[in-house]
């Protein structure tokens, strides 16, 4: 009876040691698989890390560009309101002026934005691995409302600068010529008309330093997120 008692004893003894031995190889699998998990986690945010820098580097490259043009656009837009002005008010255009500025009336000033890139990475819906919330939401609106507000007015002016053109050329003639007429047209009243309400580019300068205001503070935000200057 004794014996039977040990025996009994020594195997829930066995049991429970082999139930422990269970356990612990169980703790050690879920361990290692969760160490496993945090660790291609890890190199996820890295790879995500990564592909961030090199977006925003890229992208400050390319507001960089759009800056410089868009500067050069707003000097456009402020020669034509000067010399819009100038055709529409003088009684008689010099041949001289009208050689020098003829290029004002056939000029269409609209910005090409880079945007290959932004549209690139938003696309692939990685826009939300910004985690500068600040840096994230200025580059969304700036494509997706202040670029597009300035398009959609310069395209306005351009519209108003076609109709300009047609009136032209219904009685422009010799084009280029020594007896061109152009001089003559642009003294005719609707014309005048035309050119005066050319002259108003405000509204476009505005939308453009809108655009190189927000550009400007995206720069900052990548150059205060990776040191850069």
């Amino acid at each position: 009876m004794h014996n039977i008692l040990a025996e009994t004893a020594n195997r829930k003894k066995s049991v429970w040691k082999r139930l422990g031995e269970i356990m612990v190889e169980m703790i050690i699998i879920v361990f290692a698989v969760s160490f496993a998990v945090f660790m291609e986690r890890q190199r996820e945010l890295h790879h995500e890390e990564n592909e961030v820098k090199e977006f925003l580097i890229g992208l400050k490259t390319d507001l960089k560009n759009d800056i410089a043009e868009m500067e050069e656009d707003k000097d456009s837009y402020k020669a034509q309101a000067k010399w819009m002005a100038y055709f529409g008010k003088e009684e008689k255009i010099s041949k001289d002026s009208l050689k020098r500025y003829e290029w004002i009336l056939w000029n269409n000033t609209h910005l090409l934005v880079n945007n290959g890139r932004y549209e690139g990475f938003k696309s692939s819906g990685k826009i939300n691995t910004i985690e500068n919330t600040e840096l994230r939401n200025n580059i969304l609106d700036l494509y997706q409302e202040t670029i597009v507000a300035l398009t959609n007015n310069t395209q306005g002016y351009i519209n108003l600068k076609k109709d300009f053109h047609r009136l032209i050329y219904q009685g422009r003639k010799n084009e280029g010529k020594e007896n061109d007429n152009l001089a003559e047209v642009l003294q005719s009243q609707e014309v005048k008309n035309y050119c005066m309400r050319l002259r108003f580019t405000g509204e476009p300068v505005r939308r453009y330093d809108s655009a190189i205001s927000r550009s400007q503070r995206i720069i900052e935000l990548i150059d205060g997120e990776y040191r850069e200057k």
